[in-house]
């Protein structure tokens, strides 16, 4: 009756092992509650699971409530047929000992913490986690409170190990799965990405991210070697790159470059760094030619599953996906750009023609014009001083020579817009050139209320204009400011490099607290003989605006009405003239 009361708790044992095993728990939790029942139910202190890696080693990383082997068994990670734990797992074959013939530290050398620990306990067990393909880990029981096994303890341990190696290979095709659902995610991300119509540094930035991310990298980076655009910078970066790995980041690169074939740093260790890192660089080659690498590099956690070789194979599927789709989606923004500029240029030319026709036309009635307002001008002059004139009818005089002198402004700058005036080129310091404007209207009384705010890049680069035109502009923006602001108020002046389609410019920011301009009036500022002036030509935005277009710039406007309005006049840098030329 004896006998039957103990077959019913090993029933009841395997009951609760078996429940557990198909619950809904998650893995670690399935396999600690399943420990947590061994040790109580079968009297053992320590209850662990070591699991194979990919790498062929064994990790201890599960342990029973109350174990504390854990500590000592995590910090090494032994080979299939080191020690007892490596013995069973390459015989898949359970081994028993007593406190009698238990090899010193389980036969590992490098478990030397256990040498305090072992003594206390009289019996263990070794189980292979298996099943009739596969093994999954290694099962290790110690008791200090039994002298021997039992036949029938050693069966209910056997169908314990393979639900425990059950449990295990669902992780495993759970881990599987997931990194199949997130390859193809990635993928599916990429795709997009390259179908997009966004600019280059976008697109490469968005690679560099989506490729770290799918790989949890602390960093991921892109170096282009075939330089078919023409980008400022050849690398795109997502993340940091630690400056202790830097160095062997950029030699991988290079030998992947040369070899034309993926590698890995499995193990980087930094001198006075403690943190380990992986690496993976792999090519990207289009027809035969390689345009470039990506590197992704993340620390290495010891205690964590080893899964480099999933990492470079998902790596490499990654490199040969974007591999000619990257190539083709840079050139397609390449030929989209040049359409656009060609079309710009189409345009251009159209609308060259017309004012060039037009400014004949304009030149030859502002001619016409300005040789008789400058008789009567001349006559009005000799007049008022030789005909003595009461006070109304020298009121008229000055009258008529300030209409004068007014008409004789607008057909300057009429001629000034349609004569196509030639460009004298030189080397300028923007922010030198802004400086000089600044200080000769701040010693203006006029601008006496005016607060001017500077904020200047000094390491903008330097532009290649001519400096009399790119005065002119600045001024007219200026002006216009002054007269929105009716004297008072703030200009802020900002200078910085940016890149805009793929080109290096100069951009100068101009923001003025003149209320803004009315939206419906905002596409027509810069057409000619438009003005909200009472007395103004609405020729100074056209001219600026032309000037500008000339030195292969433009203008942007940011309007806030109600606030006021920022011009930002964008002059190409030295550099990508130089380039172009």
């Amino acid at each position: 009756m004896k006998k039957q009361s103990g077959s019913m708790d090993y029933v009841k044992i395997l009951g609760k092992i078996i429940d557990i095993s198909h619950s809904n728990l998650e893995i670690a939790a399935r396999l600690n509650a399943v420990l947590n029942v061994l040790s109580s139910a079968l009297h053992y202190d320590e209850a662990l699971i070591y699991t194979l890696d990919k790498d062929k080693r064994l990790t201890c990383r599960y342990m029973n409530r109350d174990g504390h082997l854990l500590d000592f068994l995590g910090d090494y990670r032994c080979h299939i047929g080191e020690g007892v734990v490596g013995t069973v797992a390459q015989k898949r074959t359970p081994l028993f000992y007593t406190i009698k013939d238990i090899p010193p530290r389980f036969g590992c050398l490098f478990y030397s913490k256990l040498d305090i620990y072992t003594d206390r306990y009289r019996v263990f067990a070794f189980y292979p986690l298996a099943d009739d393909s596969f093994l999954y880990g290694v099962l290790l029981l110690c008791s200090s409170r039994k002298e021997t096994i039992t036949d029938q303890e050693k069966f209910i341990l056997s169908i314990a190990s393979r639900e425990l190696g059950g449990i295990l290979r669902t992780y495993d095709l759970h881990l599987s799965s997931k990194r199949r659902i997130s390859e193809l995610a990635t993928l599916s991300e990429l795709g997009k990405v390259l179908t997009s119509t966004s600019e280059p540094h976008i697109i490469l930035d968005s690679i560099a991210l989506i490729t770290s991310k799918a790989l949890s990298a602390g960093f991921g980076t892109i170096r282009l070697q075939y330089a078919f655009l023409k980008l400022d910078v050849q690398r795109f970066t997502s993340g940091s790159i630690d400056p202790t790995v830097q160095e062997q980041v950029y030699a991988l690169e290079n030998q992947v470059l040369r070899s034309k074939k993926p590698a890995a740093l499995l193990d980087l260790a930094p001198s006075g760094n403690s943190v380990h890192y992986s690496i993976f660089a792999v090519p990207i080659i289009s027809r035969d030619r390689v345009l470039g690498t990506i590197c992704l590099g993340r620390q290495r956690d010891p205690q964590s599953l080893s899964e480099e070789d999933d990492d470079q194979y998902l790596i490499s599927t990654i490199a040969n996906y974007i591999s000619s789709g990257l190539e083709n989606a840079l050139l397609n923004i390449k030929l989209r750009d040049v359409l656009r500029e060609l079309g710009d240029a189409q345009r251009r030319l159209i609308e060259h023609e017309k004012l060039r026709s037009l400014g004949e036309m304009t030149a030859n009635i502002a001619h016409e014009i300005k040789n008789p307002l400058v008789i009567i001008g001349g006559f009005t002059k000799r007049l008022a001083k030789k005909v003595q004139l009461d006070e109304r009818e020298h009121r008229y005089i000055d009258i008529i020579l300030k209409e004068v002198v007014r008409l004789e402004s607008i057909l300057t700058e009429i001629l000034t817009y349609v004569k196509e005036t030639p460009l004298l080129l030189e080397t300028c310091d923007i922010n030198a050139l802004l400086d000089e404007l600044l200080y000769l209207l701040a010693s203006d009384t006029t601008w006496g209320d005016i607060h001017i705010v500077k904020e200047y890049n000094e390491s903008s680069p330097t532009i290649i204009c001519d400096v009399q035109q790119i005065k002119q502009v600045l001024i007219n923006i200026l002006m216009n400011a002054f007269d929105a602001m009716t004297g008072k108020g703030t200009i802020t002046v900002k200078t910085e490099g940016v890149i805009h389609r793929d080109r290096s410019f100069v951009a100068v920011s101009l923001m003025d607290t003149g209320g803004g301009i009315d939206p419906a009036l905002l596409d027509n500022i810069f057409n000619p003989f438009f003005t909200t002036k009472d007395r103004g030509s609405g020729l100074g935005l056209a001219i600026s605006n032309k000037i500008v277009m000339h030195h292969n710039g433009h203008i942007e406007v940011k309007n806030k009405a109600g606030e006021g309005v920022t011009f930002i006049v964008y002059l190409p840098a030295k550099s990508t003239l130089l380039k172009e030329g």
